[in-house]
């Protein structure tokens, strides 16, 4: 085997490289410094500039507002089994009503609430 069969192996079916091989491809932990990098870029815009970003965005586009606000909340809320949940609905609303108005200054719309009382469906 030459120096070159040595350092490029690949698998002679398929055409990858073999696990080990010692040639060519991006140097080690490049791509995690890579994205260290960007995250430090990111962290480092967000500091000068997340909160005016957030009021422009809710002011110019409040339904892509409303979709960045709805992507960071859980789909679903596991509570089977021993957990105890005592949340009230309007104490919620008025919480999140409060964290919007901060962040953007913007009127949200009233929608009739439901409410379900899940002690007595049992």
């Amino acid at each position: 085997m030459s120096d070159a069969d040595e350092i490029i192996q690949r698998d002679k079916t398929t055409g990858r490289f073999v696990t080990g091989n010692r040639g060519g491809g991006r140097r080690i932990g490049s791509r995690n410094r890579l994205g260290e990098q960007f995250i430090e870029d990111l962290r480092a815009v967000w500091h000068e500039r997340g909160v005016e970003a957030l009021r422009r965005c809710a002011e110019e586009e409040p339904a892509q507002f409303v979709r960045v606000v709805a992507s960071l909340l859980p789909r679903q809320l596991d509570v089977s089994g021993s957990v105890d949940v005592d949340i009230a609905a309007e104490d919620f609303l008025e919480s999140f009503r409060a964290a919007v108005k901060a962040a953007g200054e913007i009127e949200i719309l009233r929608p009739p609430v439901r409410l379900i009382d899940v002690k007595s469906q049992s």
